[in-house]
């Protein structure tokens, strides 16, 4: 009774083990439907689950990042997309870089602006009320001091400052986007089918801001980063930009999030050919410092390359290793003694077969290639022998085996001539 017991057990703590597991589903905050994150997040969700038997996303759409940081906070999300300044609580860990957004201000060719500081005599349109862009745009204007109460300024969804940019009602609009942003890339293809002329004011002070906003950086917008026939932007032009970041709660597993980090970083290539934004996707700089704590499972993925414990330990086994690679370069070199001499056995019977070869061409007559065959034919019995018998490698075999054949064929068409050449007469 107790040995049946005892069976039962081991097996069923066998099948425990051994289970199929549902895998971790977590919840992640992506920001507005369609934008960069959105549809990044998105494609991170299907190479993730193409790629895992462990883990899957689900994208949810959110307003902002400060939403994202309210539902994490609630657990109503386990993971978020973020910007870099985005204020959070104690138990939001970092994972990974994602891309960087850039401040973006776009005119009409024919506004009287060039500056920043021109801006107020502009009709602009600035992001809605309460979102980080919004709140970006009046860092902005902290910087340069440019007035709080003007009745130009206009806050509207993009989706109208676009339109409102393109119709002439609005002389400018500011934003803060990725430059493969979609809604952007469309507004500028409008404008150039409609021979609308857009330009870009730089923010020349850009790395000043960035002393006051540790979280921003001064970047560069390329040459024609929109448009290549006439180029948007006209020139390499100066601005802040800050970085899009992936978060999670630090009560989220490790296991799972260092499943996540190594398909973002090991399966790379799956997610650019699908979203090119995806090439941005980095480990965060350590050295500059993070305003949020990295997570243990991200922390496990990229500190995999740390010393080994054989690393560690390399000076008390150099001589055992040593010892190891002498004996085995010894081996090697016997090997190599007898590689070299099965190749020039094989080398030999390829030089019969070339003179057999030369001989074929210069026959004159049917008996005289019958000779030739049967030699031809002995040559092949004796590489066999040889090749059972080890003195032959299989590489040998093989360029013995092409070179017969070909050897072959010339004496069949050697006599396909002379029997043409019999007919004929």
């Amino acid at each position: 009774m107790l040995t049946l017991a005892l069976g039962v057990s081991g097996v069923a703590g066998w099948w425990w083990i051994n289970r199929d597991h549902a895998p971790v589903v977590l919840t992640v905050g992506s920001g507005p439907y369609g934008s960069d994150s959105n549809v990044l997040m998105r494609h991170i969700a299907e190479v993730v689950e193409r790629h895992s038997h462990t883990l899957r996303l689900a994208v949810r759409s959110t307003r902002d990042p400060s939403e994202n940081i309210a539902r994490l906070n609630t657990r109503q999300i386990d993971l978020a997309v973020i910007r870099a300044d985005t204020p959070v609580v104690s138990d939001v860990r970092m994972i990974a870089d994602l891309f960087p957004d850039y401040f973006q201000i776009v005119v009409r060719d024919s506004a009287p602006a060039r500056k920043v500081a021109d801006l107020p005599r502009l009709r602009v349109a600035i992001p809605e009320f309460g979102t980080d862009a919004f709140r970006s745009f009046w860092v902005l204007a902290d910087h340069y001091d440019l007035p709080v109460t003007n009745d130009y300024w206009r806050s509207v969804p993009f989706g109208q400052a676009t339109a409102g940019l393109l119709s002439g009602r609005y002389d400018a609009l500011f934003t803060v986007r990725s430059l493969r942003d979609e809604t952007l890339l469309r507004m500028f293809g409008d404008a150039q089918l409609k021979s609308i002329r857009l330009r870009y004011i730089p923010v020349e002070q850009a790395a000043a801001i960035a002393l006051k906003r540790p979280f921003l950086r001064p970047e560069i917008m390329p040459v024609g980063a929109f448009t290549g026939a006439a180029p948007v932007p006209e020139g390499q032009t100066p601005t802040a930009a800050v970085e899009r970041i992936l978060v999670s709660r630090a009560d989220i597993p490790a296991e799972a999030i260092r499943e996540l980090t190594s398909i973002l970083f090991e399966h790379r290539l799956d997610l650019t050919m699908r979203f090119s934004l995806a090439s941005a996707i980095s480990k965060p700089d350590l050295q500059r410092g993070l305003n949020v704590p990295l997570h243990d499972g991200a922390a496990a993925f990229y500190d995999r390359d740390e010393p080994s414990f054989i690393q560690q330990n390399a000076e008390p086994l150099a001589l055992g290793v040593t010892l190891l690679a002498m004996a085995f370069s010894g081996l090697l070199g016997l090997r190599r003694l007898m590689t070299n001499k099965q190749k020039n056995r094989a080398d030999v019977y390829n030089y019969r077969l070339l003179d057999l070869n030369t001989r074929a061409r210069t026959a004159t007559s049917r008996d005289e290639l019958a000779t030739l065959r049967d030699e031809l034919d002995a040559i092949l019995e004796t590489v066999v022998v040889a090749l059972d018998t080890d003195e032959v490698t299989d590489e040998g075999f093989q360029s013995f085996s092409l070179l017969w054949e070909s050897v072959r064929d010339t004496l069949r068409e050697r006599r396909a001539d002379l029997e043409a050449a019999q007919a004929s007469a």
